[in-house]
């Protein structure tokens, strides 16, 4: 049996937008001054291809050149240490080449939705479906990427873990997309129920509830808002570590404040992406715009994107 690189992820991990030229294609040129931005914010872990990446809107190809990319100018640099890469694709065949291509450049994790379409209708089938990818690459840690408001796949991660850490000995963690606490709680007890060292690693994913998802027991955060507000979403992690409560929340409230006028023009532009993309233009990390069937906002658009973001002082404190 292979053994499982050891693998954990902790505090801020960005999931990384794909920049795009103006007609839509990929801009690999754009990745090294993006890296460069994010390590200027301290970020040293990245998530490549998720759904803030668009990953579902790629070709195999762009996939696989983006994650060379990021390892290029990331890993290779020294500005990036950690590397996970979304492998989850329509059907299992691709996402099984997605696992032998991050395997062989030199990813350090990977990470899975279930199928977008032809869904796992049972827990047993969702566990089937994941180890069948995990075992792909046996040695390479895996994370179960849990995220139903997109995937429709809405099963109890608690059971899933329950016999996962059984049958998947590659199974490091969850990528936890889901407003549920009470099923985040839940895992984590599975994890250490005599709290112990967890045997999993939980990265929460709605940046506008991270406080909440640290508090349930939660490693850190995958998160979109990363890329541009990576100081407040720190001072959000380390005053609930040191129960300094009425601050965290301070700085959970700036967050929130941000998502909902970012879910403003996400609802206007198609998805919450396109409006993400326009808030990194805003703050001069122009990123080109988003694939079809999303869009980016008209000027007129983004003046008042940016006006809204004014009037709750995003641009006094998101640095």
């Amino acid at each position: 049996m292979a053994t499982v690189r050891t693998f954990k992820l902790e505090g801020l991990v960005p999931a990384v937008f794909t920049p795009m030229t103006p007609e839509g294609e990929v801009d690999y040129d754009k990745i090294d001054m993006y890296c460069q931005h994010l390590s200027n914010n301290g970020i040293t872990q990245i998530y490549v291809n998720g759904t803030t990446g668009e990953g579902f809107s790629l070709t195999l190809e762009e996939r696989e050149k983006i994650v060379e990319k990021w390892i290029e100018v990331g890993k290779k640099s020294g500005r990036i240490k950690s590397i996970v890469v979304q492998v989850g694709a329509l059907n299992l065949h691709d996402t099984l080449a997605m696992v032998q291509h991050a395997v062989s450049v030199g990813a350090d994790a990977i990470a899975s939705v279930p199928p977008l379409f032809f869904k796992p209708n049972s827990v047993e089938y969702l566990i089937k479906y994941c180890k069948e990818v995990a075992n792909a690459a046996p040695q390479m840690p895996f994370y179960f990427y849990h995220y139903p408001g997109a995937t429709g796949v809405d099963h109890c991660v608690e059971d899933f873990l329950k016999v996962a850490a059984k049958e998947i000995p590659s199974l490091v963690g969850v990528k936890f997309s889901s407003k549920d606490l009470v099923d985040l709680i839940g895992c984590v007890h599975v994890a250490a129920p005599n709290r112990d060292d967890k045997k999993f690693n939980f990265l929460y994913g709605c940046d506008e509830k991270i406080m909440a998802g640290m508090i349930m027991g939660a490693d850190g955060g995958v998160g979109s808002t990363y890329n541009f507000m990576a100081t407040v979403i720190r001072k959000v992690l380390d005053n609930t570590e040191k129960g300094n409560i009425t601050e965290a929340r301070l700085h959970q409230y700036r967050t929130q404040q941000t998502c909902k006028a970012m879910y403003k023009y996400g609802d206007l532009l198609g998805h919450n992406v396109a409006a993400l993309k326009a808030i990194m233009k805003l703050i001069d990390v122009d990123l080109g715009p988003p694939r079809l069937p999303m869009r980016d906002p008209t000027d007129g658009e983004l003046m008042q994107f940016r006006k809204d973001l004014q009037d709750i002082g995003f641009f006094d404190w998101h640095k």
